[in-house]
């Protein structure tokens, strides 16, 4: 399927706008008709494009039915194992924690399983990218992608054009990002609550490391032996494995025959040279920059409604204060650029909080579910999952986006400290971020990614039905100006030149587009956080 743009990020203070489509990026001229100008694409992504066509296979059950089908012989049925197997008939290779889901089966009279919340649907195997910041100079564009845990650096080359210059993969997946104001330093937070310090470029390699020119008398005479035996190698590779399962036996194989040669395992991570800055006991949901006083802070907010103010680097493990309030999960933090005095925060509550972050005090508190009710009656409750200030003829504006409600929320930051909504902007689907950019010589713009062809979800629909892959979805970058009131209007959308189709079930996709109301606690949250949450 034809995916739609999950995240939107600017080069600079420049026109290109960054948008990401499943595991690419895609870059576009504003201040030039909209216009495509270039794209980077993961490279696992680029691989499970080229494995759709036809191709030799390592393993010995590939080079078998290569055979078989140069020879023109039907292929050999294979066998289908059936779920419901005794613990003693189980299959080699199997986990010890499948095995003891049966043991644990037959032990009960009935001989059935202990019924735990359903768990969230494993999303797919592709790398998308899930979060994107730029260096305030416009060089630099940081990537995350998040089912490798991968963070990128690309450089833009001009035109649009980004070129990568290294990745990183992080020990647990990022939840946030952000880059110091001097555009040396990378904060990466992560889902089991510790935000890291990674140089923008990495360093290079030690002095030791480099080759040194041998003169001839140190060179080392060699010394007949045996021969070693070749060592074994699997037969198949990271191409070849597909499913979660064998990916992780093969990773395993490469790393028992790497400990036993001495030598890391081929296209292993390595293990991470950074230590933690500071930490939380909760997954870590947003992160932002703030400076008072001449002194940088560094904001964090966490899934057990915390919202903790530490000092800035080098001194991140010094607590200052902790914003107390929330009641629900913490995930959209935003410290408006004229007004960096304040802090909004939104997740789970019914409102939108606003606080003097350096001496820790709630200034005020403005309902949200009153405005979504407005949408969507029947709604209970709001998960806040972006919050973007922007400043138009010196006043200051906030930007709210609740997930699956087709409206974005204009607030007014009024002198008082207090938010006065303005304007409910109605789209035709939902919105999936957002991206205001102003320019001094220009009208400011407001750019919108929304995921069309929303499903019609009731209880006739079938489990078939919500696994198969779904048609051409219509425009996914939609362009807003403001018209002679002040309140944002509908222009041309950008149009969508640029590849992005990847064998996607919408099932699959909304477990990447759709992850914030999932934050929220419930009776089962122990069994869930155990099962479904990925490092």
């Amino acid at each position: 399927m034809n995916l739609p743009y999950q995240y939107l990020s600017r080069l600079g203070q420049s026109s290109i706008l960054c948008a990401a489509k499943g595991a690419s990026i895609h870059t576009f001229d504003l201040d030039a008709g909209n216009s495509f100008l270039s794209s980077w694409t993961h490279p696992l992504a680029k691989q499970v494009g080229s494995s759709s066509e036809p191709q030799e296979t390592g393993s010995q059950e590939g080079r078998e039915l290569n055979e078989q089908q140069e020879s023109g012989q039907r292929p050999s049925k294979k066998r289908k194992l059936n779920e419901e197997k005794k613990p003693g008939a189980a299959e080699e290779g199997t986990s010890q924690a499948d095995t003891g889901a049966v043991e644990e089966a037959a032990a009960n009279g009935d001989g059935k399983k202990k019924h735990k919340p359903e768990s969230r649907v494993q999303g797919p195997e592709i790398p998308f990218v899930v979060l994107m910041t730029a260096t305030d100079d416009g060089r630099y564009l940081v990537a995350v992608t998040g089912q490798d845990k991968t963070l990128w650096v690309l450089e833009h080359g001009g035109k649009g054009v980004l070129n990568e210059i290294s990745q990183r993969v992080m020990p647990k997946r990022p939840s946030s990002i952000a880059i110091t104001p001097d555009g040396t330093t990378i904060l990466s937070a992560d889902k089991f609550g510790d935000v890291y310090s990674l140089p923008l470029i990495p360093t290079a390699a030690p002095p030791e490391a480099t080759s040194t020119p041998t003169t001839p008398s140190s060179v080392p005479v060699p010394v007949p032996g045996p021969v070693p035996a070749p060592s074994f190698k699997p037969a198949a590779n990271r191409l070849t494995v597909h499913s979660q399962r064998n990916l992780r036996a093969l990773e395993e194989q490469e790393r028992i025959l790497a400990s036993r040669r001495g030598e890391p395992a081929k296209d292993a991570a390595p293990a991470p040279k950074y230590e933690p800055i500071l930490g939380h006991v909760s997954m870590l949901t947003a992160l932002a920059l703030a400076t008072a006083d001449g002194k940088p802070y560094i904001i964090t907010a966490d899934r057990d409604e915390h919202i903790r103010v530490s000092r800035g680097i080098p001194q991140a493990h010094i607590v200052e204060n902790y914003c107390l309030g929330h009641e629900a999960f913490v995930n959209a933090l935003c410290i408006p650029a004229s007004r960096p005095e304040l802090l909004v925060s939104g997740g789970g509550d019914d409102e939108l909080f606003v606080w003097d972050w350096k001496a820790a005090h709630l200034l005020g508190r403005t309902d949200l579910l009153r405005h979504v009710k407005e949408i969507a009656p029947s709604a209970e409750q709001v998960a806040v999952s972006q919050l973007l200030s922007y400043d138009v003829d010196e006043r200051c504006f906030l930007l709210a986006i609740c997930e699956r409600v087709p409206v974005i929320f204009i607030f007014e930051v009024l002198p008082e400290n207090t938010l006065q909504h303005v304007q409910t902007l109605r789209l035709q689907d939902n919105p999936l971020n957002a991206l205001v950019i102003t320019r001094p010589e220009n009208s400011p713009k407001l750019v919108v990614a929304i995921d069309p062809q929303q499903p019609t979800t009731n209880s006739s629909t079938t489990q078939a039905e919500e696994d198969t892959p779904m048609t051409e979805p219509t425009q996914s970058l939609l362009l807003f100006e403001r018209d002679e009131t002040g309140n944002w209007a509908q222009k041309e959308g950008i149009r969508d030149t640029a590849e992005g189709n990847l064998d996607v079930s919408r099932k699959e996709l909304e477990t990447i587009l759709y992850t914030v109301e999932h934050l929220r606690k419930t009776e089962f949250t122990d069994d869930v956080e155990g099962s479904s949450v990925a490092p």
